[in-house]
């Protein structure tokens, strides 16, 4: 036997709260129409093989009383739960990022929201790449996900872009090529110089490359590396050229220099969301716009 429709059982309980089906109609919370309750009634006393109520004068049978009295105290207290949940998830705002926006950037626009809404919940994952991302998406366990923008999106996922961060190749002060052309000026196709940068799966290191075949240029990393830190500390110890980012924040360590990549597509930083956004992740997104306009 199957267990009986919830519907059904909602209904009833308002049917026996407000003493039959003509107040239930008037006094339950939402629009319905009184032939549609009682023959929901009919269906769910035939569903359950007993009479629950004598219609006239209105009465609960005793099955009917027991049945109340099984669901009373979940659907009695529904709409208070449902306004606690809808209280604190008014102010859950569930982010992704890379370790180093979470340590470094979140927090300024997080400040912002803090001092609007001093209730603040926060969850926090570290995710780089959108194969991580998302899952995380689809599953709604983050409302947005700060990271790099490039290439096609999933067509669920949107995009707000936040910044445009110029490419440059770092290396140690008084070594090295003045420029960028100066590698390229020996005649060569293959770039022989050692190069330290982000894995081959990382946004910045993959439009670095789509550029250097448009120029018929070959160069690939000696050391692959999972945070921007490391390229500077790698180039400190004369591993070679460095690639990243000149953006507010990353700081060039002394004793490197910076060598502009000109030419070259910026890395572009966003928002990757799906549907529609809450008010709480409405709010981060203008708290970081307005952030990203101080940094540009």
């Amino acid at each position: 036997m199957l267990p009986p429709n919830v519907h059904h059982l909602e209904l009833f309980y308002y049917v026996a709260k407000f003493g039959g089906i003509t107040p239930a109609v008037r006094k339950m919370p939402y629009g319905i129409q009184q032939p549609a309750v009682s023959g929901q009634m009919l269906q769910l006393e035939r569903d359950l093989g007993v009479k629950l109520f004598n219609r006239r004068p209105f009465a609960l049978t005793p099955a009917g009383d027991e049945l109340y009295t099984f669901i009373s105290p979940f659907f009695s207290r529904l709409t208070q739960v449902a306004g606690k949940l809808r209280g604190e998830e008014g102010v859950h705002l569930r982010l992704a990022a890379s370790g180093t926006v979470l340590a470094n950037h979140l927090p300024d626009v997080l400040e912002r929201i803090r001092e609007q809404q001093p209730e603040l919940r926060l969850t926090l994952r570290e995710a780089v790449q959108l194969a991580d991302i998302e899952p995380l998406l689809a599953a709604q366990e983050i409302d947005l996900a700060v990271t790099t923008l490039d290439g096609q999106l999933p067509s669920p996922i949107k995009s707000i872009e936040l910044l445009r961060l110029p490419l440059i190749l770092i290396c140690r002060d008084g070594e090295g090529a003045k420029s960028f052309g100066t590698l390229c000026n020996a005649g060569r196709s293959q770039i022989g110089e050692p190069l330290v940068s982000l894995s081959a799966e990382h946004a910045l290191n993959a439009i670095f490359q789509r550029e250097l075949e448009k120029r018929e240029l070959v160069w690939e990393p000696r050391v692959e590396v999972s945070a921007l830190e490391l390229v500077a500390n790698y180039v400190g110890r004369g591993y070679g050229y460095g690639l990243t980012i000149d953006a507010p924040g990353i700081e060039i360590p002394a004793g490197l220099r910076k060598i502009p990549l000109r030419g070259f597509p910026p890395l572009r930083i966003g928002l990757l969301f799906q549907g529609k956004l809450k008010p709480i992740a409405e709010q981060f997104a203008l708290a970081a716009a307005e952030v990203a306009k101080t940094l540009r």
